[in-house]
Order: C-alpha cells, then sequence, then structure tokens
C-alpha cells in the first residue's frame, strides 16, 4: 500500500546556546524560569504515516469539519496560532466571529478525534535532537541537517520506506533548492551523508508544501509542538531511569496511541520517537493501551 510521510518541525532550526558540558551534567532545572532553555535545546521533526487512500477519504471529512465551525475549509490549525492569545484573536476569533471556548471545544473533541479515530491508519514518528550533547558538529551542520539524516535512515528501515515524503514549506519558492529546503533535499539524494549506514533511498522525491494547504501537514503541525512539550516539560524522564509512571504532556499523551512502537512491549524508544543521541530510553514511554 502506497503511503504519504507528511513532516513538520517544532524547536528553533539553530545553535543557540553554546556547548557546555555542564548543561549535561548540571542541566538547569526544568522550571518556568528556565523554559526557554529547555524550549530552544530541542528540535523535533515529526512525520505522519498515512496510505493514499485514507488521505482521499479523511480529507473531505476535515474540510466538511472545518466548514460547519468556522464556514470555510481555508483554515490552517497550526500550534503556534492555538496558543499564543494575540494570534487566537488575529487567525480564528476574530475573523470567523468565535469564542475562545468554543475553539478550544473544537482542537480538543474534533481535532485531535482524527488521531484517537485512525490509531492504526495515522502513525506518528518523531525525531528529536537534544543540542546540549553536540559539540563538533556544531560549525559544520545544523540541527535541521542531523534530524533530516537520522529521519531518512529510519523511513528506509521501515515498511512505509517507499513513500512520498512531503515537508512543510520552509522556504520562500516551493521549488527552491537553497537555503532549509536545499538542506534536506542535498541529504535526501545522498549529495550529503552525516554518516548514514545506508547506500541509498528507497523514498520517491522530497516534496514541499504549504502548510495552509494541507489538513495532514496541519496535524503533523500539531504532533510536533506536542513532542517539543513532552521533551520540553518530562525529558529527564528520558536520562533518568525510574521506576515511577511516566508524566505525560496533557496533549502528548492523546495521541500516544498513534506512534509507531516496539510491536512485542509496545514501548515508544526507538521506535516512534527517536532521539538524537539515543540516551538511556529506561523511561517506560509506551502507548497507552
Amino acid at each position: 500500500m502506497s503511503s504519504f510521510f507528511f513532516i513538520d518541525d517544532s524547536g528553533s532550526k539553530e545553535w543557540d546556546t553554546p556547548y557546555a558540558r555542564d548543561f549535561i551534567d548540571n542541566a538547569p532545572a526544568r522550571s518556568p524560569l528556565n523554559r526557554q532553555f529547555w524550549e530552544k535545546n530541542y528540535f523535533v521533526l515529526t512525520g505522519l504515516y498515512i496510505s493514499h487512500e485514507l488521505v482521499a477519504q479523511l480529507n473531505p471529512q476535515i474540510n466538511d469539519m472545518k466548514k460547519q465551525f468556522f464556514g470555510t475549509k481555508h483554515v490552517e490549525i497550526k500550534s503556534v496560532y492555538l496558543r499564543n492569545p494575540d494570534k487566537r484573536r488575529k487567525y480564528y476569533i476574530e475573523p470567523y466571529g468565535i469564542t475562545e471556548e468554543s475553539l478550544r471545544e473544537f482542537v480538543e473533541n474534533n481535532w485531535y478525534k482524527i488521531f484517537e479515530d485512525n490509531k492504526e491508519g495515522i502513525q506518528l514518528q518523531a525525531f528529536v535532537l537534544d543540542k546540549r550533547y553536540f559539540k563538533n558538529k556544531r560549525p559544520n551542520y545544523v540541527p535541521l541537517e542531523i534530524t533530516s539524516q537520522v529521519l531518512f535512515d529510519r523511513v528506509e528501515l521501515g515498511q512505509n520506506r517507499k513513500c512520498s515524503i512531503v515537508f512543510d514549506q520552509m522556504d520562500s519558492q516551493i521549488k527552491s533548492i537553497r537555503h532549509q529546503q536545499g538542506k534536506i533535499i542535498r541529504i535526501a539524494n545522498k549529495e550529503v551523508d552525516l554518516n548514514s549506514f545506508h547506500q541509498k533511498y528507497s523514498h520517491t522525491e522530497v516534496l514541499f508544501e504549504k502548510s495552509s494547504n494541507s489538513n495532514f501537514l496541519q496535524l503533523a503541525d500539531t504532533a510536533a509542538y506536542n513532542v517539543l512539550r513532552q521533551f520540553v516539560d518530562h525529558g529527564d524522564q528520558w536520562e533518568i531511569p525510574t521506576e515511577e509512571q511516566p508524566v505525560f504532556y496533557s496533549h502528548f499523551d492523546l495521541m500516544r496511541d498513534n506512534f509507531y512502537c516496539n510491536p512485542s512491549d509496545d514501548c515508544l524508544a526507538g521506535y516512534g520517537v527517536v532521539k538524537i543521541p539515543k540516551g538511556l530510553q529506561q523511561h517506560g514511554w509506551r502507548r497507552a493501551d
């Protein structure tokens, strides 16, 4: 069955803080005071695998859902808009005459229900770069390049390795082969190799599309931000083994069953959630069911 892999990012694409071993050995507490450090420390690429058939089935349903609530299908559900009060007013509340409460209800009961209703048909895979651990690569590669390399390698290992890969457009022109998109294309075409263990890739040509034109890139954006928040708020769980029940960011928890997992124990580590570097992984992040 042919499939798409829709990919969006969350977090900063730059090396925002200087390398310092102390950020690893004596990491700043995860508190409101240090929140900006942790938000800039992680860069996330999150992809949404979905068959061509399910795209054709779900797309008109999502458009109808948007029309019923907003009066038009031409509305971009974007995490940065939803979490910022000024942007919520600008992009949703004022243009469509809705309230904060009704918008929240739409997102909670309609948008996230797409994930819940399609736990097998929509499968997520996230790639999380922890910038604290990178010293030598900082002058040569940006976080986007490193995560893209791991992403393409992991896609090649999976059952969807011949998928059509669609990134959210990062440059001003969709067909740009420079700047951010050029970095991705060169890695996808094996023109740049950051220690990949594959001789070639099976995926088709990498595509770029405006997220405003794609319901599925918008869903990938939702997932990417929730992965970022999980690591910003609870990333210590990955590095510090514990027997206690893991704590999950509430909206990450809503889509936990959509992530790829180890079929033997439902563990997400190294399957649906790939951390770079991988860290200890003994944290019990598993599917909810």
